[in-house]
């Protein structure tokens, strides 16, 4: 994993003083489902990458195992661990989703969105990605335009 990647899902040392309000809730669940349409974008890009390197997979339980065990993916891992750890936050009752935490995990998504060519691994390899493939460059603009418009209402 890249020393920029977002950390593995835990939950937070302390919990916020300020709760995250609805809105915020929202727009961090729009970010989630944000990252998911990317990281489906991702896998499609990749698996047509990976098929023409190393053979067609027979079906799509088969690409499942490879993107598990194969190191090829290794790259994808930080985007899923961010989703998952907005996922558990999102849900997290006994410590619920602060102001500040909702802010942080916003700009790790905006953060780990940023294609670079000279960027760490998750950035380099998201940016040729981009450069392959059309609908995933219209899809990750879009979500780009979102993510910029900030959580904290500013749009």
């Amino acid at each position: 994993m890249s020393e920029n990647a977002p950390e593995p899902t835990s939950a937070p040392a302390t919990v916020d003083a300020i709760p995250a309000t609805a809105e915020q809730r929202q727009r961090l669940d729009r970010v989630r489902d944000d990252l998911l349409r990317v990281h489906r974008g991702l896998l499609h890009v990749e698996r047509e990458r990976y098929e023409k390197v190393k053979g067609r997979l027979a079906n799509n339980s088969a690409f499942l195992q490879v993107v598990i065990n194969d190191p090829w993916f290794d790259w994808l891992r930080p985007m899923a661990q961010l989703v998952l750890l907005i996922d558990e936050r999102l849900a997290d009752k006994k410590a619920p989703l602060g102001a500040a935490e909702a802010q942080a995990l916003f700009d790790r998504s905006r953060l780990l969105l940023q294609a670079d060519s000279e960027g760490d691994a998750f950035q380099r390899l998201y940016y040729q990605a981009v450069q392959h493939s059309p609908d995933l460059a219209v899809l990750a603009r879009q979500v780009a335009l979102g993510l910029s418009s900030g959580l904290d209402g500013n749009k």
